[in-house]
């Protein structure tokens, strides 16, 4: 099958913990996506996981020849960029890098073990494109509830930025999974299965930061969702599927509440797997619908594959979108940085001269974009360590970071962040700090090189005044000249950026050097 000039055919592969699906899209010139193909085959990798910790060989073959025909399938459609992800069945699984190696020699397919913020992250931009009023949603508040097979992630927006996002491991196969045992020992299961969940949402204590905020909006995505809108609509017809009303919904979910799973696969006639899920499901979607006001529940329908194709999308035909979607990004680390209580006019004054001396030093640090947003990041987080305590301060930072659940952010590039928030003050890195050995080669000289340039950043607002407002850099072949504009007397900030510039030399070889040009 071949492909027009005009057009584009993208595959995405989501590796899920109990089904594997495949959708295959044409791209045509105006952003139109029409869908080709759709396959959808049950898998019990994450029975495996959940129960014992790793997968068994015998689960494997039966991935591999299942994902071998996803593979002829898009050699027939002559497949020109694709994507294969795996979540978190294979993610925690005690031998997962024995069967991305199998899946590899078996299949050809490379697959990628993401973390739970890049699978949420992809979900989200499947939203953007999927509701056509996301825009006025995300300004009058919504809140995002998305429930995964091992995890869920729950993410409010307010004002048209994201305010709050946190993943929890309580998936309803891993619920279901985990108590399964306690079925047989009670004859009220859902009041076992109500306070497990609610033990562990409840914890987050979520909406104490948001107190003053009323959430006008649901969305409601993931395990269980289409099965519940077809159950609430009493319909197949899929445009009556993406909103249940709030009423129905309650109806239904006290329908099931006290039936078990073989009792509601018979009734409403669902397969027993689905039905097993369908209460941990509703019971985690109405725990967080009753903090909010919504009359409804929203339920796009939309599953990974579709986030994997628009971010395919993104990159290869809507840069301007793919930025729409890093701002969430931002937005969420600055709320992240204000429940820390950080001194956001030093955070703002050092996040913008360190991207400005990334900028000059483009031909000496070799770094691309990505490791250009790492530091916006890093710059607007270096300093939260101070809410806990102001005496190392710097080593809080990075407690804080490693602990955070930053959406769009993968494990890899939290550590990065969180290792130059680390070394942004006193201490350099060196080999025989833990935290700084166990990241890769690579990664060790992209920190070195981000954590040089924030300390001259930092260095620049050492008093925390914002004393220095204007600043043009010019590189030569022995020094990087900062030339600043100062209503005050600099003396502190020029002596701490001296003091700082031996790690910045032996990173780029060259000397920073400030210069004063004081306005009258």
């Amino acid at each position: 099958m071949k492909n027009s000039a005009k057009s584009e055919i993208i595959g995405a592969i989501d590796v899920g913990s109990h089904a594997l699906r495949m959708k295959i899209v044409e791209i045509k010139a105006k952003e139109e996506f029409k869908t080709l193909e759709m396959v959808r085959q049950p898998v019990s990798l994450g029975r495996d996981t959940f129960a014992m910790g790793k997968l068994s060989f015998e689960t494997v073959n039966k991935t591999c020849n299942m994902l071998k025909g996803f593979k002829q399938l898009m050699t027939e459609y002559n497949i020109q960029a694709y994507r294969a992800v795996a979540t978190s069945a294979i993610r925690e699984a005690g031998n997962r890098s024995y069967i991305i190696d199998q899946i590899k020699l078996k299949t050809g397919l490379d697959i990628d073990v993401i973390d739970t913020s890049e699978e949420r992250f992809l979900t989200y931009k499947a939203i953007r494109k999927r509701i056509q009023n996301d825009k006025v949603l995300r300004e009058e508040g919504v809140m995002i509830v998305d429930i995964g097979s091992g995890s869920m992630q729950v993410s409010i927006y307010s004002h048209h930025c994201l305010t709050f996002s946190q993943n929890i491991k309580i998936g309803s196969l891993r619920v279901r999974e985990m108590l399964s045992s306690l079925e047989g020992r009670t004859l009220n299961f859902s009041k076992i299965l109500e306070e497990y969940i609610a033990g562990n949402i409840d914890r987050l204590k979520i909406f104490q930061a948001q107190e003053e905020e009323v959430i006008k909006h649901f969305i409601a995505i993931g395990v269980g969702i289409s099965t519940i809108a077809r159950l609430c609509n009493d319909t197949v017809y899929y445009g009556d599927l993406r909103y249940i009303s709030r009423e129905k919904f309650e109806a239904i979910y006290q329908e099931i509440l006290y039936k078990s799973g073989y009792a509601i696969g018979k009734e409403y006639n669902i397969s027993l797997e689905t039905a097993d899920l369908l209460l941990p499901s509703m019971m985690i979607f109405k725990k967080f619908l009753d903090t909010t006001i919504a009359q409804g529940v929203i339920a796009p329908l939309i599953s990974l594959t579709d986030g994997i194709i628009m971010d395919i999308a993104d990159k290869k035909f809507h840069p301007k979108q793919e930025q729409a979607a890093v701002q969430d990004i931002v937005s969420s680390v600055r709320f992240l940085a204000k429940r820390y209580r950080y001194d956001q006019a030093h955070a703002e004054d050092v996040e913008r001269k360190s991207l400005m001396i990334f900028d000059a030093l483009k031909k000496l640090h070799g770094l691309g974009n990505r490791e250009r947003f790492l530091l916006q990041l890093s710059a607007i987080l270096h300093d939260i360590g101070k809410f806990i305590n102001m005496t190392r301060h710097y080593i809080h930072s990075y407690e804080i970071i490693m602990a955070s659940d930053l959406i769009g952010i993968t494990k890899d590039e939290l550590e990065i962040i969180a290792n130059v928030a680390r070394y942004h003050s006193k201490v350099v890195p060196a080999n025989d700090h833990p935290n700084f050995r166990k990241l890769s080669e690579k990664n060790r000289v992209a920190v070195a090189k981000l954590v040089a340039i924030i300390r001259i950043a930092d260095g620049l607002d050492r008093s925390h005044r914002q004393k220095i407002k204007d600043i043009k850099i010019t590189v030569n072949e022995k020094e990087i000249i900062i030339k600043v504009d100062a209503l005050e007397d600099i003396v502190l900030e020029k002596w701490t950026v001296e003091t700082k510039a031996e790690f910045f030399q032996e990173v780029f070889g060259i000397t920073p050097i400030v210069k004063v040009k004081r306005k009258r």
